[in-house]
């Protein structure tokens, strides 16, 4: 069973579970759907890499409030999260002119799209209700392990063998399409979340929900060469309803 199933199957058992619970025990579990949009991009530690800017992506899954006492709750999910982002090498290819002793650098970008299954676990803080709106703030950590990796590399000389695709620019550079890049990057993200944001009761149990959410990871995501060294992040918006 791939981690896909797993996902699937786990997403089913929660839904199950929390729905069980919530038509039993009345409010003090809620489970709900979101789909939150993300800029993401990936923050350089060592001096050999260098950021491009930030990239788009999404996620999408379930959530669930367990509320503890009136204002206090303990919240999980279970996302589907697409992750973006580009780097250069300013090392990775090195020529040595040995006649006169000097070194040129070719920089490489890489162009990278991931693809996680997080489960977000978090404490949060709710207000009480100000006509129909409610406030609240959240923090904790979101495990995340890799499903898929793919890579464009941007560079005249092919960095990895057997590439999916090769496509000539207009200039000097070739892009170089990698779908299966999953050896290069990292399975496991172990991010800090905080975030704010309102929901809007609508009827009985049923409310809007929306929010921000700083994603920020602690842990490498590359694989191969300890000496470049790369955190990926993202801040997101998020929408949703509970039910």
């Amino acid at each position: 069973m791939n981690l896909k199933s797993i996902a699937t199957t786990a997403l089913a058992v929660l839904l199950f579970g929390i729905s069980y619970n919530a038509n039993a025990q009345d409010q003090r579990f809620r489970i709900g759907m979101k789909f939150s949009g993300n800029l993401s991009w990936i923050s350089p530690v060592t001096k050999n890499i260098d950021k491009v800017g930030t990239s788009g992506g999404y996620s999408y899954g379930i959530m669930g409030d367990y509320n503890f006492q009136k204002y206090y709750a303990l919240s999980a999910e279970l996302l589907l999260t697409d992750i973006s982002g580009s780097i250069v090498h300013t090392d990775l290819l090195k020529h040595t002119d040995t006649a006169n002793g000097t070194t040129s650098h070719s920089n490489v970008q890489y162009d990278y799209r991931t693809t996680y299954v997080q489960l977000p676990i978090s404490f949060k803080y709710k207000t009480k209700e100000f006509g129909y709106w409610t406030y609240w703030a959240q923090f904790g950590t979101a495990p995340s392990f890799l499903t898929s990796a793919r890579a464009d590399i941007t560079g005249n000389t092919v960095p990895f063998e057997d590439p999916t695709e090769i496509r000539v620019n207009k200039s000097a550079n070739d892009d170089y399409h990698y779908d299966n890049f999953d050896d290069k990057v990292f399975l496991l993200r172990m991010p800090l979340i905080i975030g704010a944001g309102v929901e809007y009761s609508l009827a009985g149990n049923t409310s809007l929900y929306a929010g921000l959410r700083m994603d920020n990871d602690f842990i490498d995501m590359f694989t191969a060469d300890k000496s470049t060294i790369g955190k990926n992040k993202f801040a997101s918006l998020n929408i949703g309803i509970f039910f």
